[in-house]
């Protein structure tokens, strides 16, 4: 290991595991514990240990900070040295070495440039180290006084807002970077298109409260949103991508069996399209139809270009197999064992298929596909797998596209 030096002050965000223990001494509000060590990146990525020493336990002001550089290899034997001494939970091995392998994820920069939300109205984010918000042609810079904190909502042509107790810009876009959502100091939780609603509405209104701020939103209840993504960056294309026309999302019987497995980690999408079956390219028109149903169309308003999806012909077996050679996530395990599990058995695997494919798997074409071109597949991609599959059936003319993608 190579001693690292100048590397205090980091953010505790950057750290993905540490032990530590409780200190009987100091001030409970500056430092409660001790800790023996934590590993983490810093601000460059590279991989590190801490090693937190308490000279006096009494003391909490008395303590030195190591800092050492490692590599993956010695990661893994701390790891395991951890595990043996009960430190950590054997569980937890494969989750902790797939955070440890994960892309890097800088901390908060408020100087650079960043785009953390767009839609067809709206455009949140920074420019210049400044918070801005694009609503339709308005711009509106985005400012905070932190003693409430007042967000200052300034407008050319328009008289300058100020909400109290409202939120520090800063700390919304990097929520919103991170894919998670925010709470207002009336329990509501936003999400990105909530806050943008809620600066639009308040513009122009001089110094109102936060509770005038929400009336945008009506009658309509709090609510517990689902974080888009946790820890990884909400990839926000440019533009949302060009989808072809024709196909459709006709109701199907398939749709009232599937609704008797809420626990189901699956997403099943059946489309018809009427042009002839031409193999990878039909089917990749499939996938397109059904991303603008499931994400452009659904509950959760997911960013994806289909355009730099990527698949390859795979047989049936493939298809329905209980494992994969590699490792990889099977349409058999998304069904029957989510991170957070379920009660489904094979005869219910079954069950679905044969409504899915009631003629039979003789006349199948199958597709499996990339995920890296959504970010509804963030989730799987930190440790339970991402899938994505595209079936032809030719004795029915139809297509049936698979997805999945979860955490815990």
């Amino acid at each position: 290991m190579k001693e690292l030096k100048g590397h205090s002050g980091l953010d505790w965000s950057a750290w993905f595991w540490v032990d530590k223990e409780a200190f009987a001494g100091g001030d409970s509000a500056l430092c409660r514990d001790r800790i023996e060590k934590a590993v983490g990146r810093d601000s460059k990525g590279t991989l590190l240990v801490m090693v937190w020493i308490n000279t006096d336990a009494s003391d909490w002001h008395k303590f030195r900070q190591v800092f050492y550089e490692i590599d993956e290899r010695e990661y893994i034997t701390f790891l395991d040295r951890a595990i043996e001494q009960g430190e950590v939970k054997p569980q937890q091995r494969e989750r902790l070495i797939a955070k440890m392998r994960a892309p890097f994820i800088p901390l908060w920069d408020r100087q650079k440039d960043v785009v953390v939300y767009r839609d067809d109205r709206y455009t949140l984010g920074q420019k210049y180290g400044t918070p801005y918000l694009l609503a339709g042609a308005q711009r509106y810079g985005l400012s905070c006084h932190p003693y409430e904190p007042c967000l200052y909502i300034d407008a050319q042509g328009c008289t300058s807002t100020t909400v109290h107790n409202a939120f520090d810009p800063f700390d919304v876009l990097e929520a919103f970077y991170y894919g998670k959502t925010i709470t207002s100091i009336t329990g509501r939780q936003y999400d990105a298109k909530d806050f943008c609603r809620m600066v639009e509405y308040a513009a122009g209104r001089g110094e109102i409260g936060f509770d005038v701020a929400e009336k945008v939103f009506g009658g309509r209840p709090k609510e517990n949103l689902k974080p888009v993504s946790r820890e990884k960056i909400r990839t926000v294309p440019e533009s949302m991508p060009d989808l072809p026309v024709g196909g459709k999302t006709p109701d199907d019987p398939f749709y009232d069996l599937i609704a008797a497995y809420p626990d189901c980690a699956v997403e099943y999408c059946i489309v018809q399209d009427d042009l002839p079956y031409n193999g990878l390219a039909s089917h990749w028109h499939a996938l397109a139809v059904a991303c603008r149903k499931l994400f452009a169309d659904g509950e959760t308003d997911w960013q994806f270009d289909v355009g730099k999806a990527r698949g390859k012909k795979i047989g049936t077996d493939a298809l329905f197999a209980r494992s994969a050679a590699d490792g990889v996530l099977t349409y058999r395990k998304a069904f029957l064992d989510p991170p957070h599990g379920n009660s489904y058995t094979a005869a219910d695997f079954d069950r679905v298929n044969r409504s899915l494919f009631p003629n039979g798997t003789d006349a199948l074409d199958v597709y499996d596909w990339t995920t890296d071109w959504s970010d509804y597949f963030d989730e799987g991609h930190e440790w339970w797998g991402a899938l994505c599959r595209s079936v032809y059936d030719a004795s029915l003319g139809r297509y049936v596209v698979l997805m999945a993608s979860a955490t815990d």
